[in-house]
Formats: structure tokens, C-alpha cells, sequence
């Protein structure tokens, strides 16, 4: 058999199949973290979801979607078990998370993407729910037991074909959201300003996901891994438009989080337009490098267009945070990201830690500002065993930023 070369792995996370493989070995390998458990023996449950629902990628047009829901019926705060950004706060371990999610199962329906025009049911009830709801599951057979790993998705324990399901509870939602899905309007007016209004990013992706914004006649179930890329595109680019008016810093600022064994510094660099380069490096037995010695560096950038070299959702939730720090702050800078990924992220659990570890680094993560090269030469010296790139020669933007020439400002 043909050896993979190692940095396809980590340029794919097991979502595009680059390697030729119908399912990614290293998600099959730790999907068996769970047990068979008796739980799941079983094909009605009375359950609920914390909420959540989730739209598959695999045969779209046609697409697996249905709730996610939880037997663990004595889980005391029931929306811990769906909420990435108290889960980064307390600072909760890989471990801690998939002892939550051990309890999940995915109950799906395969539908056509464009059924939401045609009928409302229980996948509207839970995306628009604020609250935990009720449910009642009917399965077609005993859920398939193994735990689905993503790069992109919070973990799920169990799966299995959908013969009924009932909402035994009242979704909770608000009339700004009922509004929300009434309108017909662009999902990049509508997404920005439920955003600022206060609804959360997750719950925002849920409903976008669902089909219940934008246009009318154009919504479709959009599934949950390209919503979530979507959101963080619309939202970045809603920020982006505003900063671009905004003052340069004054100083150069490096900002530094680690959570999970992935290990973020932010420098941001005071510059009259904004753009962006993220190395991303994966060390030895880290999750998606899993022999070699030496890390695997994948790169990424944009220059003041917005628009990234590489469709990629990590990047893109590092780039919306900082962004929305930016907007926030009425400043403007350029940003140069390093994300380190060690041996102790041994499992992929989704994108939001990405996302959740930027805001808590950009909230209270400054280690220094300073000269750019100065606050480089910092992470080099503190990265030394890991990072073995030499940063100043080998950055696409710093390149840039020294050669720009006044024709870039015509924005």
C-alpha cells in the first residue's frame, strides 16, 4: 500500500478525503474510544437536545440531518452538553468533553436540501429553540455505536435512522428571531446583525444551517460543516467592511492562549490595511501527523482583498475573532497567526476550540507590544523546540508589508 504523505493528513483533518480513503483511518481509529454501551440498546427513547441539529455533507444534494439529543437524563445543566464557549471558559480537557458528548446520538432522516421550502417540522423547532427540548425518538434500528470525531463538529456517540420523532416540549425563541425567519432578505444583512444584536455564533449557524435565513425562495438545509465556514465568512466580512475606515494601531501587540494542546499567538502589526498569514504547525503525534519527526507546517494568507488563498474553517474562525477584536477596538492592523498543534490534542473535537481560544486570548492573552521583529524573536525564543522555521525570512506578510506600494491603499 502507498504511504500517505504526512502533510496531506494534516491539510485535510479527515474532511477531503485527499488521500483516496472513504473514511478517514485516523477518525475510525479513535472513533472506538466508546464502549457498547446498554444505553443504546435500545430503539425509542425519551431524550432531549440541548439544542442541536446537525445537516451531512455526504450525497448532497440528498443529505442526512436530524437532531442531535442526549440520554442522559440526569445531566444537571442540560446545555452544557452543547456549548463550546462555556466548555473553553472552565477550561474543560479532551477528556472532560467526551465524557459529555458519550451520551449523544445523532437520529437522522436523509432529505433533499431544498425541503425546507416545502414543509416546517421537528428540525425547526430545535434550531430556533433557545432552551433544551423534549423529545420523543422512535429509531428504525439500535444506533450505531461509535464516536464521530470532526475537525469541524463537536464530538457525537451514536447514530441512527430516524422512524419518528415528536417535540414533547415548547421551543423557546424570541420575536426578533421569529422576525428573523419571516423576512426575506440576504443572509449577509441578516446574519451581522443578529450577531450584533447578541445571538450567539452557535446558534446563528444553527438556524442558517437549518434553512431558516436569507432569500425565500433560495433557502436551502446548508450542512453543518460549510455553515459554519459560511457564518464565519459573512460575519468576518461585515467586520472587515468597517475596519477598513478604522485608524492603524499604535505599536505592535502579541497576544498568546493554549487550550487542548493547541497553542495560539496573535501578532497583530500596525499597518494601513488589513491582511493575514496563519502557520499552522502540527508536531509528531499530534492528531493528523502520526509518524515523522518533524512538524508539518501548513500555510495560509490574504491580503487586503479579504480573500484567503485556501478555503479552510480554522482559518477562518482565527480570522473572525480577530476581526471582531479589531472592529470592536475601531483599530486596524494586519495580523500574523501561528498556531502550534502538540502531541496532547490526540483527538480533533471541532472548530470552536480554534474560535473559543482567540477570543480568550485577545480578552486577556497581551503578552507585549512592541517592535514586530522584537515580539517575532519572542515566539521563536519561546517556541524553539517546536517552531523551526525561521519567521521573519520565511513570512509571506512581513514581505509584503515592506514592499507595499501606495497603489494597495486604493481600496
Amino acid at each position: 500500500m502507498k504511504r500517505v504523505p504526512p502533510e496531506i493528513c494534516a491539510i485535510c483533518k479527515g474532511a477531503r478525503k485527499l488521500c483516496g480513503a472513504s473514511i478517514c483511518p485516523i477518525l475510525v481509529k479513535h472513533s472506538y474510544l466508546i464502549d457498547k454501551r446498554s444505553i443504546f440498546k435500545k430503539k425509542n427513547f425519551d431524550t432531549f437536545s440541548p439544542p442541536s441539529i446537525l445537516v451531512g455533507e455526504y450525497g448532497y444534494p440528498i443529505v442526512n440531518v436530524g437532531p442531535v439529543s442526549t440520554i442522559n437524563l440526569m445531566e444537571k445543566n442540560k446545555t452544557l452538553i452543547e456549548d463550546p464557549s462555556n466548555w473553553a471558559r472552565k477550561h474543560l480537557g479532551l477528556v472532560d468533553i467526551l465524557k459529555i458528548r458519550l451520551s449523544t446520538i445523532f437520529s437522522f432522516d436523509k432529505k433533499r436540501v431544498t425541503y425546507v421550502r416545502e414543509k416546517e417540522d421537528i428540525i425547526k423547532d430545535v434550531a430556533i429553540s433557545l432552551r433544551p427540548v423534549d423529545l420523543e425518538l422512535s429509531l428504525k434500528k439500535e444506533p450505531r455505536i461509535r464516536i464521530r470525531l470532526d475537525a469541524d463538529i463537536p464530538p457525537v456517540a451514536a447514530t441512527a435512522p430516524l422512524e419518528r420523532a415528536e417535540v414533547t416540549s415548547n421551543p423557546i425563541t424570541t420575536r426578533k428571531i421569529e422576525n428573523a425567519i419571516e423576512e426575506n432578505v440576504k443572509t449577509n444583512i441578516i446574519v451581522p446583525e443578529l450577531y450584533m444584536y447578541g445571538y450567539s455564533f452557535y446558534y446563528i449557524q444553527r438556524i442558517f444551517s437549518a434553512g431558516l435565513l436569507g432569500v425565500k425562495s433560495r433557502r436551502k438545509l446548508v450542512p453543518t460543516r460549510w455553515s459554519i465556514t459560511a457564518v464565519d465568512s459573512i460575519l468576518g466580512k461585515y467586520f472587515l467592511d468597517h475596519i477598513k475606515h478604522y485608524a492603524p494601531l499604535g505599536e505592535a501587540e502579541l497576544y498568546y492562549w493554549e487550550y487542548l494542546g493547541n497553542k495560539y499567538y496573535l501578532l497583530l502589526i500596525p499597518s494601513r490595511f488589513w491582511s493575514m498569514e496563519l502557520f499552522e504547525v502540527w508536531l509528531p503525534n499530534s492528531v493528523w501527523v502520526k509518524y515523522g519527526s518533524r512538524p508539518i507546517i501548513i500555510r495560509n494568507h490574504e491580503s487586503y482583498d479579504g480573500k484567503p488563498i485556501k478555503m479552510d474553517g480554522g482559518y477562518y474562525a482565527i480570522r473572525t475573532g480577530v476581526l471582531e477584536h479589531l472592529f470592536n477596538r475601531k483599530r486596524k492592523a494586519a495580523l500574523l497567526a501561528i498556531r502550534i498543534v502538540t502531541p496532547r490534542y490526540f483527538a480533533p473535537v471541532g472548530s470552536w476550540q480554534i474560535r473559543e481560544s482567540v477570543k480568550l486570548a485577545l480578552a486577556s492573552g497581551l503578552i507585549r507590544k512592541g517592535e514586530v521583529e522584537e515580539l517575532i524573536k519572542l515566539i521563536e525564543e519561546r517556541e524553539k523546540h517546536s517552531l523551526r522555521i525561521d519567521i521573519i525570512r520565511e513570512s509571506w506578510l512581513l514581505k509584503r508589508l515592506k514592499t507595499l506600494t501606495l497603489d494597495a491603499f486604493q481600496i
